[in-house]
């Protein structure tokens, strides 16, 4: 074996079945001798005792040797080494690949010792050919506090192996019988305490049951709250936005600077909880599944332009250049969209790249294609910019109070949130790349389908 290097204790030669128990008991002896536990013993009695059958049985004759196996790699690692060899009719190539590979059977019992050999040992090693005989090599490890000192007392292991054996045959089958009668005490131990903790897990199992039944109960029940609490918000907001408007109207007259500058903040205050409102129920119903798409074919051209129309003024009150790229003359007309959350999407990204592009800055958004079924539109701003560390969480649920660079601006933090949902819900994906300083640049994907090819 590679990597390995060993120190040779002696032969057992193999001629007869007596030799069989003479070489578990040796093997049995210096097992205990180099401290593995009492079930490696057993494992290793075990396997041992299954390829000094096979010679027996196949081959007539061999020997077994028996070494202290140390890895070159590792300082603390030594293990017992064990190579079985006999010059006996050997294994072809094929059936020995299917011996090791579980799919051999005979009505000898060939090859069910080695596959059990290897389940037991930590190394397995095997080369044989029909003819040529076999050698099998096998190794155990011992822990690494037991390996510490084995390299010390090897000459002891190698005398205590050379002496002759004090114990008969029957004196080692006792002795046997005693190693399994403990084992199986043991085993009856840790059956107990598997059944006894599978009761603790079957009640754990119960509790939890219980309470994510409770959970799923909580849950609707915050839903429905603030389903109905965003309605009945919604209908004095309206409300309280028209007599506001009647005001700003100039029916009631010309207004002093004063007033005019109280009606503004009203306005801006109402409006600011109108989408609030907003974002608040189309939460509730993405959560709840109960937000439907209303598809149609939708003229992406101009419902961007219509939208970077919209936003002109605002971009002039805080000096900000606003852009739209020419679009690609291959680029199609018309998409298959809902078009109130098409344009909703648009919309929250233009708008947060204004809100968070500082005077004389400038916001560009472009529409090109992103392969052969796929729209991609991206609206790039030279901001404030965003940290790498909060990018993976940017579009959760109310990220934007946790966003160190954006704190100082006001919002919910579902509109990141919501505008990832409803373009999943088109079929789409939404990124961001951005540094804290250079800006930053938000993009979507749009499925391009004709109206045949939507159900």
């Amino acid at each position: 074996m590679e990597g390995i290097d060993t120190t040779r204790l002696g032969d057992i030669y193999v001629r007869r079945e007596a030799d069989i128990v003479k070489v578990r008991e040796r093997v049995r002896r210096l097992a205990r001798q180099m401290r593995f536990d009492t079930t490696t013993q057993i494992k290793i009695t075990t396997a041992v005792s299954e390829l000094t059958r096979n010679i027996y049985e196949y081959a007539q004759s061999g020997a077994i040797t028996l070494a202290v196996a140390f890895r070159r790699d590792v300082s603390n690692a030594a293990g017992l080494q064990i190579t079985a060899r006999d010059d006996g009719p050997g294994i072809d190539e094929a059936s020995l690949r299917a011996i090791m590979h579980g799919q051999y059977s005979s009505p000898s019992g060939l090859g069910v010792g080695l596959t059990g050999t290897r389940r037991l040992m930590d190394e397995f090693e095997i080369e044989s050919g029909a003819g040529a005989g076999t050698r099998v090599t096998i190794i155990k490890w011992l822990p690494p506090a037991e390996a510490a000192g084995v390299r010390g007392r090897v000459d002891a292991l190698r005398e205590d192996f050379n002496a002759e054996d004090s114990e008969s045959a029957v004196e080692e089958l006792a002795r046997q019988n005693r190693d399994f009668v403990r084992i199986l005490g043991e085993l009856e131990e840790k059956r107990e305490e598997l059944e006894r903790l599978n009761g603790q897990l079957t009640a754990s199992n119960a509790e939890l049951n219980e309470a994510n039944t409770r959970l799923r109960e909580l849950a609707e029940m915050r839903e429905e709250f603030l389903a109905l609490t965003t309605h009945d918000l919604r209908s004095p907001l309206t409300v309280i936005s028209g007599v506001i408007s009647f005001f700003t109207s100039g029916r009631l007259g010309e207004l002093s600077p004063e007033q005019k500058n109280m009606v503004q903040m009203m306005e801006r205050n109402t409006q600011n909880l109108i989408e609030l409102v907003n974002d608040l129920l189309d939460a509730a119903k993405l959560e709840s599944g109960t937000l439907q798409l209303e598809l149609v074919d939708v003229n992406l051209r101009a419902l961007v332009n219509e939208i970077c129309e919209s936003f002109v003024q605002l971009a002039r009150e805080k000096s900000l250049t606003l852009v739209l790229e020419d679009a690609p003359p291959n680029l199609p007309n018309v998409v298959r969209a809902d078009r109130a959350k098409l344009r909703r999407i648009i919309v929250n990204l233009l708008s947060n790249a204004l809100k968070f592009t500082p005077k004389g800055g400038r916001v560009s958004m472009r529409v090109e294609l992103a392969g052969d079924d796929l729209v991609r539109i991206a609206v790039a701003d030279t901001g404030v910019g965003i940290a790498s560390d909060d990018l993976p969480f940017l579009f959760d649920k109310y990220e934007q109070a946790r966003h160190r660079a954006t704190r100082g601006e006001k919002g919910t933090g579902l509109g990141l949130y919501i505008t990832r949902q409803l373009v999943e819900l088109h079929g789409g994906k939404i990124g961001v790349a951005s540094e804290v300083g250079r800006g930053s640049t938000f993009f979507f994907t749009l499925p391009i389908m004709g109206t045949e090819n939507v159900a």
